[in-house]
């Protein structure tokens, strides 16, 4: 099959203990697997085959699995000079607006998103234009 048939592909909505194994199989159906990355609530696909990613997303995208709509969509690339910066260990009472103000000093936040960590803490990832140099965001 032709590689430049392959899509990568954004999951969401999984439920948290969603295997590797039961995702691929709902998506052979419309293509081979190539690779299947499960995260925290989330995965990547990389679906092989002339309009099997596209398939995919028109059939599964909405779809109840485990007791939860399916989100399929292809997957976006980040914005040119941006990165992803993840910030831990983080006080419940902080709220995504803080962390976007003190971000925003560093230059223009893009996305910014509260998840749950598997323990205690709390963790934040933030995505924003490269303004300044990331070892100035870190210092």
């Amino acid at each position: 099959m032709d590689k430049s048939h392959t899509v990568k592909l954004f999951v969401g909505n999984l439920a948290l203990d969603t295997t590797q194994e039961e995702l691929s199989a709902i998506f052979e159906p419309y293509g081979q697997v190539v690779s299947c990355s499960v995260l925290r609530q989330f995965a990547f696909v990389h679906l092989q085959g002339e309009g099997a990613a596209e398939r995919a997303i028109r059939e599964l995208n909405g779809r109840e699995f485990r007791g939860r709509n399916l989100v399929v969509e292809e997957s976006r690339g980040r914005p040119l000079h941006s990165t992803k910066v993840f910030v831990g260990n983080l006080s419940g009472m902080c709220t995504t607006e803080d962390l976007q103000q003190l971000f925003q000093t560093f230059g223009k936040v893009l996305e910014c998103d509260k998840v749950k960590g598997t323990g205690v803490s709390n963790f934040e990832g933030f995505l924003f234009q490269w303004q300044w140099p990331l070892k100035e965001v870190l210092r």
